[in-house]
């Protein structure tokens, strides 16, 4: 008997394809490296056919692999629509409901509202992506993501949140003992990985006389950063506002204002769970306005 593809293997087949690495597939499918290899291999023997080159490059879509996508992405398509469309009958308040926002955001100002949201729906299972990645709500990467600076696609449901602003911020100790302007200007940036000493947005800022002397990669390193004593970092206000061991620099006002959103799929707007997770959301974030906003200081 000639064994046939499931979806699965499709499920599998099309994130090697979008990571073009076994071992990037497999962090997305939360399954070990050899799982993808042995799954792979599985297929491709099933299909008598090779679907991948492997090149140096990563994984490279062979004229058949080419075939399978375009057949593989209609049936994950059917799929996700009939499961939205199931949850989307889902009057209940209870399930599961995952939660994508990017990691400040989960860590510094959300968890107090999450932990409040399930002691009032304890029945409701929340599962937390803290993630820079951008999730992909239609393919049911997550039921409701909080976006920062990012408009939302068409097809998504959109409540637009307070602004987020940010400003500039050093250690107590580092503004006592450093100038921020004119030639002998001492303080410091932390940089976002721009290779370059006075990068572009360092000239635009309120403080061009200060050079980059430190890269970080993102937010949470440059708090990091910034408490050790390396410099300025441009963090978001509803951190470094509240956080004892900052301040912001003298003049520095108001750096940016950054429009945020929250997001789910239509399909998912008769989904009572969802429904009230959104707007319980909604609503802890506008108690929060001045702080968001970094418009008051504690």
């Amino acid at each position: 008997m000639v064994s046939q593809p499931d979806w699965d293997d499709l499920r599998f087949f099309l994130a090697i394809q979008r990571n073009h690495t076994i071992r990037r597939a497999a962090n997305v499918l939360h399954v070990s490296h050899s799982t993808v290899s042995r799954r792979l291999d599985t297929f491709e023997k099933t299909l008598g056919s090779r679907l991948f080159d492997r090149l140096p490059e990563g994984f490279v879509l062979t004229e058949t692999g080419e075939q399978i996508k375009e057949r593989a992405e209609r049936v994950e398509a059917e799929i996700r629509s009939i499961e939205r469309d199931v949850l989307g009958r889902d009057a209940r308040l209870s399930g599961k409901i995952k939660l994508t926002m990017p990691p400040p955001v989960a860590e510094y100002l959300m968890m107090p509202h999450l932990l409040a949201f399930q002691m009032k729906y304890p029945e409701i299972e929340l599962e937390i992506d803290s993630s820079y990645s951008r999730s992909d709500l239609t393919r049911r990467d997550a039921d409701i993501a909080i976006r920062i600076h990012s408009p939302p696609e068409d097809h998504l449901l959109g409540r637009r949140l307070p602004d987020f602003g940010e400003s500039v911020y050093v250690s107590k100790v580092y503004a006592a003992e450093n100038t921020f302007s004119g030639s002998e200007a001492s303080a410091h940036w932390i940089g976002w990985g721009d290779m370059e000493r006075f990068p572009s947005w360092v000239k635009k800022s309120r403080f061009p006389d200060c050079s980059v002397n430190l890269e970080a990669p993102n937010q949470l390193a440059q708090l990091s950063a910034c408490k050790a004593g390396f410099g300025m970092a441009i963090l978001p206000c509803f951190i470094g506002d509240f956080d004892p061991d900052l301040v912001r620099v003298p003049k520095a006002g108001l750096y940016s204002m950054r429009s945020a959103w929250i997001l789910n799929h239509p399909d998912l707007k008769t989904t009572e769970r969802v429904r009230v997770c959104v707007r319980f959301l909604v609503e802890a974030v506008k108690s929060m306005e001045d702080k968001v906003s970094g418009k008051a200081e504690p």
